[in-house]
Parts: C-alpha cells; sequence; structure tokens
C-alpha cells in the first residue's frame, strides 16, 4: 500500500511536469487577472458597534421598587439569553429600515426603481446584506453596517443604535398608555362603588349604628349597671337601642369590611397608574454601548490576497481535472488503435 502511495504520488507529478507549461500558463493569467479584477473591485468600509441589553427598562420597576428588592431590577443588571434574543427584533425592524431608507435615501443611492415590482423587496434585500445584527458568543450585541463610504457605514451604524431606544421605548410607552387607560376606568368604577357603600353606610348611620363593637360593649356595660340599679326605663331605653343595633349592625360592618376592601383595591389601582404613567412619559435608556462604532479607516472588502489565491487555486484544480480527462481520452484513443493493428494485417 505504502509503495502504491508513493507511486500514485509520482505518477502525479510526472503528470504536472508533463504538463507544466499549460498549468503555469493558465495559472499565471489567473493570477494575473484576479490581482486586476480585484483592485477593479469597490472596497467597503464596515462600522461596528458592541451593547448589552438591560434585564428591564421599565422606569417604575427600576427606580420604585426599595420595599421588594430585586437584583434582576437593578439598573445596572445586564440581560440574560433569552432577553437579550428579545431585543433583536428590535433591532432588525422595518421600523428601523425604514428611517435609514428616508434619511440616507438609499433607494437612489442603490440605484433602486421603487416603482418597479419588487422594488422595496430589493430594497430590503440590499440593506439587510449591507447590515450584519447578531448576538456575540459573550451575550452581547454585534451591529455591523458596511458601506463603500466610511463616514456613511459610521453614522447608519451609530443611528441603528440610537433608533433602538426609540423604537423599543414607543412599543412600550403604547403599551403602558393601554395599561394606564385601563386602570384608569378601573379606579373610576372603584371610586362610584366607594360612594355607593359610603352612601349606605350613612343611611345605617342615620339609625344611630356607628361603631357595632364599641357600642354594643358600651349598652351592655350600661345595662348591667342599670338592672344592678333596678332603674327599669334606662334599662328599657338601652334595650331599644340594643335591638337597633342587632337590626342593621350586621348590615354596617358588611358595607365597612366592603368599603375597606374597595379602598384597598382602590390604592392599588391608584399606585399602578402612577407607575404606568411613569413608564408612559419617561423615556429610558434601553441598551449598555459597550463599544462605539467609528469611522473605519481600512477596507475589510475585497481581500485581495484572498480573492488571488482562491482564484488560482481554482484555476488550477480545474485545469488538472480538464488534463486528466484529456489524457484519458487520448490513452483510450491509443489502447484502441493498438487493438485494432493486428486485425489490419
Amino acid at each position: 500500500m505504502e509503495n502504491q502511495n508513493k507511486y500514485n504520488a509520482f505518477s502525479l507529478l510526472q503528470f504536472m511536469w508533463k504538463w507544466r507549461k499549460w498549468l503555469l500558463i493558465v495559472c499565471g493569467a489567473t493570477f494575473i487577472v484576479s490581482a486586476a479584477c480585484s483592485f477593479l473591485v469597490r472596497p467597503r468600509f464596515k462600522s461596528t458597534a458592541i451593547l448589552y441589553a438591560p434585564r428591564t427598562s421599565s422606569v417604575s420597576k427600576i427606580l420604585l421598587n426599595e420595599q421588594n428588592y430585586n437584583e434582576r431590577l437593578e439598573i445596572k443588571a445586564l440581560a440574560t439569553v433569552d432577553e437579550t434574543e428579545q431585543m433583536l427584533p428590535f433591532l432588525n425592524s422595518v421600523a428601523i429600515k425604514d428611517s435609514l431608507v428616508e434619511k440616507y435615501k438609499l433607494a437612489e443611492y442603490y440605484n433602486i426603481n421603487l416603482n418597479k415590482k419588487g422594488g422595496r423587496t430589493k430594497l430590503y434585500k440590499n440593506l439587510t446584506n449591507n447590515m450584519t445584527i447578531k448576538r456575540t458568543e459573550y451575550g452581547a450585541i454585534s451591529v455591523s453596517v458596511s458601506d463603500w463610504d466610511p463616514q456613511r457605514a459610521y453614522n447608519m451604524t451609530l443611528d441603528v443604535v440610537r433608533w433602538l431606544d426609540t423604537i423599543k421605548n414607543n412599543v412600550e410607552h403604547e403599551r403602558a398608555l393601554a395599561a394606564y387607560t385601563i386602570l384608569q376606568h378601573q379606579l373610576d368604577s372603584v371610586e362610584r362603588e366607594i360612594a355607593l357603600v359610603n352612601d349606605s353606610i350613612r343611611e345605617l348611620m342615620t339609625h344611630g349604628v356607628f361603631d357595632v363593637k364599641t357600642q354594643s360593649e358600651r349598652l351592655t356595660q350600661q345595662y348591667a349597671i342599670a338592672a344592678a340599679q333596678g332603674n327599669t326605663a334606662a334599662m328599657q331605653r338601652i334595650q331599644r337601642e340594643q335591638d337597633t343595633i342587632a337590626k342593621y349592625g350586621a348590615k354596617l360592618t358588611s358595607y365597612q369590611d366592603l368599603e375597606y376592601n374597595f379602598s384597598k383595591y382602590h390604592a392599588l389601582c391608584k399606585e399602578k397608574m402612577l407607575d404606568a404613567k411613569m413608564d408612559m412619559t419617561t423615556i429610558m435608556p434601553v441598551k449598555f454601548v459597550i463599544d462605539e462604532p467609528f469611522p473605519a479607516d481600512k477596507k475589510y472588502y475585497p481581500k485581495k490576497s484572498l480573492i488571488v489565491v482562491i482564484s488560482t487555486l481554482c484555476a488550477f484544480i480545474l485545469t488538472m481535472i480538464v488534463l486528466l480527462m484529456i489524457e484519458r481520452v487520448e490513452n483510450q484513443s491509443v489502447r484502441k488503435d493498438t487493438t485494432a493493428d493486428p486485425q489490419d494485417h
């Protein structure tokens, strides 16, 4: 097997030596052409920003959570993998792409006619090809934009990072507004219920029932004293008052308990409504920028040496395949002629 491998390697070297002129011509021509073409390719520049997502961007949770401390709600807390993944759709949103298209007039810049069928799809495809937004291995988010102009690439990257705050805050403000509206309606409903309960309590108080427990204890003591003194008139008066409490006391206690529960719920709605209002009216940064983008001073594409090496290697392999096929055809022709000669004689 070892001798066979050596023989095959030697045969390959013999084959290459036999066709060395063609190999040198093709590879040399490919080298020159690919080198020349690499200079014709318009260079591109890339700007990159690295950012982290926070655990939460809710202002009320961050600033008003002292009683129930949670390290997840720290203003400096970084996001987990799931929260980072949730940030990616905002960065890839159509809203950000439309803002870039409008600000930088990308349809004209990419020479795309939006009136033609598929024009907008082609525009978004070009923009997507020039933007790279991905999660890094360390849990951060990388935002890169490439362009022929390094300043434009830098400006677009910077805008994507800046507009992330606007897009995410707008979505969260919309939800906070919806929550605020719902809570406002609920608060109004609870206030109406409290007003009805208070009316009922006041109505019961007109019968002289104010505090069932305190009044019952006091009347019991007075009745015992009157009984000990043999004061029949006082006993009858106290008995009438006790009968009134017995008649209306249960209702009053029920309404007072209901008013207490409604008041607690009212306070909770008010607190949540103020939290929603804070989230609705406050703009909070939704990311930590670790590496700010900057105008690139060196192109990232094309890699001339890589183009030349790959092109020349591909040309060499393709030429070897063609030459092998040519030699195989020639060998078959020679064997046929050798086989046919004895028959001719």
